[in-house]
């Protein structure tokens, strides 16, 4: 999720500066406080020293009224000569940081000891015992710690609202190019500031527009080529057929007339599917299915044609052909002969998911049948089964675009070698007058 790797890499972001922060603090009280503390020794030490030159100096010059002060008076030979019961020596060091010193640090400075008559007979050493002072270097270290932790915790959840607040017109226009119909897109940028998620939607909304271009241009592309197709290719057929009818007729021909129907029909899915795109208009008619369908099963001699009913609806007679037509044809390439193909037309009593009649039209085949895998893609656009023979994948789903047209619906059943059946189901005559009042 964009917000939430945003979110901890403004949180990340902002615990380095902070951890660099209280590194950097940590270090200059440290400093500060070694410094205060040696400005301190410092000033005791020149303090004693002046002190000592007077020779009316006694133990009261031991007394300085801080337990973390540490003052001794060392003869040469190292042993502590005042005060009387402080342990071993201070440390003679020139270290400016903290040293051991009975079990505990301390910071120490040495100078000469000096007497009246100006004879050096040992070292005057102070010390400042590091308990407390480190004591608080310690509380501080954790006091930047919880508050570090604090901070970031409290900038990844502002982070996060912010970034949502942010981000949500660049998931709007996630949502809405999701939504895109890749046959026809279309897409209406929400109103955004004049930032980069701006010029995201911006660019992609051009982005579209210039697909729908395109598309139109193919699709005027494509209805022109298939109308000019058409055309020479209805009465080449034509003329085929006449010669077919001749019963000395060679194989020869009527394998030309069989490629040029196949043909024909090619161009008129590629007419349908360019006008569709464009907008299709039908002219509805009253209509006999069971008349229509066993028109077009003529043309494929040896299918099976079963008559329950005349199947009466408001269709476009011409396009109702059309979807015969495919479904016989792709049934017949399926099984590889005409003999193995049943088409009947009746009408189903109620018993679909809105209990109403419906109008059926069947084409079942003997073939080798279809695997759920294609049965899911079998209406989609240039998907076919037959790529090695060079299908265009057209038909079925011309098929399912007309049949929509006509407000109804088309399935298919089938398994691998068992056949196919695909039923085209539309509304009966009787239920569009009752619905057109």
């Amino acid at each position: 999720m964009l917000r939430l790797r945003l979110g901890l890499l403004v949180a990340a972001t902002l615990l380095t500066a902070l951890t660099g922060a209280a590194v950097l603090t940590v270090r200059l009280f440290e400093s500060h406080q070694t410094s205060d503390i040696r400005g301190l020794l410092e000033r005791e030490l020149q303090r004693v020293t002046d002190l000592m030159v007077n020779p009316a100096v006694d133990e009261s010059l031991l007394e300085h009224g801080d337990d973390a002060l540490l003052l001794q008076f060392v003869a040469f030979g190292g042993e502590v000569v005042a005060p009387i019961d402080s342990g071993q020596p201070l440390p003679s060091t020139d270290e400016t940081g903290w040293v051991d010193y009975q079990g505990g640090k301390v910071i120490a400075l040495t100078a000469p000891w000096v007497i009246g008559s100006g004879l050096t007979i040992g070292t005057v050493r102070v010390g400042y015992r590091g308990d407390a002072a480190l004591a608080t270097q310690a509380a501080l270290r954790r006091d930047l710690v919880r508050a570090g932790v604090v901070i970031a915790l409290g900038s990844l959840v502002l982070a996060l609202a912010l970034l949502g607040r942010e981000l949500r017109p660049l998931a709007r226009l996630a949502e809405e190019a999701t939504s895109l119909d890749p046959a026809d897109p279309r897409f209406e940028p929400p109103k955004l500031r004049r930032d980069e998620v701006g010029r995201v939607g911006q660019a992609l909304s051009d982005a579209v527009a210039a697909i729908r271009d395109r598309k139109r241009e193919e699709r005027d592309a494509l209805a022109v080529v298939a109308h000019e197709l058409a055309a020479p290719l209805t009465v080449v057929v034509g003329q085929l057929d006449s010669l077919a009818t001749d019963p000395q007729a060679e194989p020869r021909l009527l394998a030309a007339r069989d490629a040029a129907r196949e043909l024909l029909a090619t161009s008129q899915d590629l007419m349908v599917l360019a006008k569709g795109d464009l907008g299709l208009r039908l002219e509805f008619n009253v209509t006999s299915l069971a008349e229509v369908a066993d028109r077009v099963c003529r043309e494929f001699p040896g299918v099976v044609f079963v008559r329950e009913d005349p199947g009466m609806v408001l269709a476009a007679p011409d396009r109702l052909a059309q979807v015969a037509r495919n479904l016989i044809r792709n049934a017949v390439q399926a099984c590889g002969s005409a003999q193995c193909v049943r088409v009947r037309v009746a009408v189903l009593q109620g018993e679909v998911a809105d209990k109403s009649d419906k109008v059926l039209l069947e084409v079942s085949d003997d073939g080798p049948g279809l695997t759920p895998e294609r049965m899911e893609r079998v209406f989609d656009r240039h998907f076919t089964a037959r790529a090695a023979e060079g299908g265009s994948g057209l038909g079925l789903s011309v098929v399912r675009y007309l049949v929509e047209m006509h407000g109804g619906t088309v399935e298919v059943d089938s398994a691998p070698g068992k056949g196919a059946k695909f039923t085209v189901m539309l509304r009966p005559l009787a239920s569009e007058i009752d619905a057109g009042g």
